[in-house]
């Protein structure tokens, strides 16, 4: 009985402290710090390294397309709304601030406003305009990025994918990687497509640590082929994240072979 008195009353202490708001509130601030950290860490070491890839392989990609004296226009594919935001973010603080168009489902971004409603104004009063803002905002998302004195990078989720042309553009990006290779194809036929005048440069991201990038690879090669050359060399880049492969020099002799 005084054993278990003695129990008793160790656990009242134990519940009694635990409960007390001094200590709660350091153990929850304490908690969050440590959440905050793994967070910030994961973030830093997932989205910085991908997106300072990306980085060289705009800069890279652009200096050749230059020297071929093809347009300076790259196309970025996103799975998500959020990574296009990111992007949108990363992008502008690096050099490419007012040469982005962001292209979604909705197109609702701010910016992407601001090009409709210019573009409204301009082509007032023409056929060009078909009444509906779905599609209106659509094409004039795709006039901006077209202009040589518009957009040089267009980020954009899988709404364009479909029913867009963008021939004029020969370099393009795939950041995050679909599970349907079907997908995949649909992304490169926007631009690897009748009317191109030069060999599209397709790169593909891929973090080689990731199970589930790994399997998305095998179905991707098993499937379509794509990795393989079958839409011919030129078209064939595949970016290995954090594989310790030479990234600039994979794209510097893939332009070489164009």
């Amino acid at each position: 009985a005084l054993e278990e008195q003695t129990q008793e009353s160790a656990s009242a202490a134990i519940a009694a402290d635990a409960n007390n708001p001094t200590n709660l509130t350091r153990a929850l601030e304490e908690e969050m710090a440590e959440l905050g950290g793994i967070i910030e860490q994961a973030s830093n070491l997932n989205d910085h390294t991908k997106a300072s890839a990306l980085l060289s392989a705009l800069t890279l990609g652009f200096e050749n397309m230059q020297a071929y004296r093809a347009p300076r226009k790259a196309i970025i594919f996103t799975e998500s709304r959020r990574t296009q935001e990111y992007l949108h973010q990363f992008l502008s603080a690096n050099g490419y601030a007012g040469k982005l168009v962001l292209f979604s489902g909705t197109n609702n971004h701010p910016e992407s406003q601001v090009i409709y409603r210019q573009w409204l104004e301009e082509h007032r009063g023409t056929d060009r305009v078909t009444g509906s803002a779905q599609i209106d905002k659509r094409t004039a998302l795709i006039d901006h990025f077209r202009d040589k004195n518009g957009a040089d990078i267009m980020i954009a989720t899988e709404a364009a994918a479909e029913g867009v042309n963008l021939q004029f553009c020969a370099l393009l990006i795939n950041y995050d990687l679909p599970w349907n290779p079907q997908r995949v194809e649909q992304r490169i036929g926007r631009c690897h497509r009748y009317g191109q005048q030069f060999d599209v440069v397709v790169i593909n991201f891929l973090n080689t640590r990731n199970q589930a990038d790994q399997r998305v690879l095998e179905l991707l090669s098993e499937k379509l082929n794509l990795f393989s050359g079958v839409f011919g060399a030129s078209d064939e880049v595949l970016g290995r994240i954090e594989s310790g492969i030479d990234f600039e020099k994979r794209i510097l002799t893939i332009y070489d072979t164009c």
